[in-house]
């Protein structure tokens, strides 16, 4: 009775610990980023400064008072800065992301990672927290850029804010994970950060500036709805602006996702991108001529 119960005891201790130790590596992994993003300009310049340098060109040169009603104008200084919040996301997901990934593999550090009891799916994580907290102060900056401007949001309800995070969230996630994949195909920063930044800017003003402006899209603009970026600036739309013509506004067709069910979409989107996002790290980046089990690490 007495050995049953020291080896249960013995099997939790186990557990907690290998529990703690996968906490502080996603932390440190989440802290080297966050470090290291922070300190950079390049990072900096991508993020923020040059999707608020562009809303602010946007709004000044290409916004003229004589097409624009007055009493619209807020709003529309608003869809445009949401435009450019979701680009600034994006470009620091992807950007970002990869070049910190493909520096890490040019350093040949990962040689030195799979000879540590390091978990892939730690490492993963540690740089998700990273890039979703960076791509929501990036969100986040522009829109202060925007009401400093004139912008006017409107909370559509209590739930808007949740909402509105989950959202970006899952469209971050989106873009991290095609991060990865270009980091783990390119493995040279140079190259890895104009693919990047050449694919944000394609994904922006081929879609219609992120579904903000569905006449720019040319395809059939029932599908802005459905594909993740711009499901998800549509959202963000829906939940800051306050619009009962949304045709009129020049935001639809297609009607706004305003069903919670787009919502679910875009997790289901989420799941399966993390799904490849675990697969890569753990087949391409953790890949090890030795059993990790046996080595007593978790995958």
């Amino acid at each position: 009775m007495s050995s049953t119960y020291e080896s249960g005891q013995s099997q939790v201790r186990s557990t907690g610990d290998a529990r703690n130790a996968w906490v502080r590596q996603t932390w440190a992994f989440a802290e080297r980023n966050l470090r290291e993003m922070r300190r950079s300009i390049a990072v900096l310049f991508w993020s923020m400064g040059f999707p608020a340098g562009f809303y602010l060109l946007t709004i000044s040169v290409f916004i003229s008072p004589d097409q624009v009603p007055a009493s619209m104008l807020p709003v529309v200084k608003a869809a445009i800065a949401i435009g450019y919040g979701m680009f600034g996301a994006t470009t620091v997901c992807l950007s970002a992301f990869s070049q910190q990934l493909v520096t890490d593999l040019e350093d040949n550090r990962y040689a030195q990672f799979r000879s540590l009891p390091i978990r892939p799916s730690a490492d993963l994580v540690g740089r998700l927290v990273a890039g979703e907290l960076f791509g929501l102060v990036a969100f986040g900056f522009v829109l202060a850029v925007g009401v400093a401007t004139g912008a006017e949001l409107t909370l559509r309800g209590l739930t808007t804010i949740p909402v509105l995070v989950v959202t970006l969230v899952l469209a971050n996630l989106f873009w991290l994970i095609l991060a990865l994949g270009i980091a783990t195909l390119v493995r040279d920063a140079r190259y890895a950060n104009i693919i990047s930044i050449s694919v944000a800017m394609m994904a922006y003003f081929l879609t219609g500036y992120n579904g903000t402006s569905p006449t720019m899209f040319t395809a059939d603009p029932q599908i802005l709805n459905f594909l993740p970026n711009t499901l998800a600036a549509r959202i963000a739309l829906y939940q800051l602006l306050d619009i009962t013509d949304w045709k009129g506004a020049g935001l639809a067709p297609p009607g706004m996702p305003s069903d919670p069910m787009y919502l679910l979409l875009l997790a289901g989107y989420g799941v399966v991108v993390f799904a490849i996002g675990l697969v890569m790290m753990n087949r391409v980046l953790y890949q090890r001529r030795w059993n990790g089990r046996a080595r007593g690490v978790e995958r």
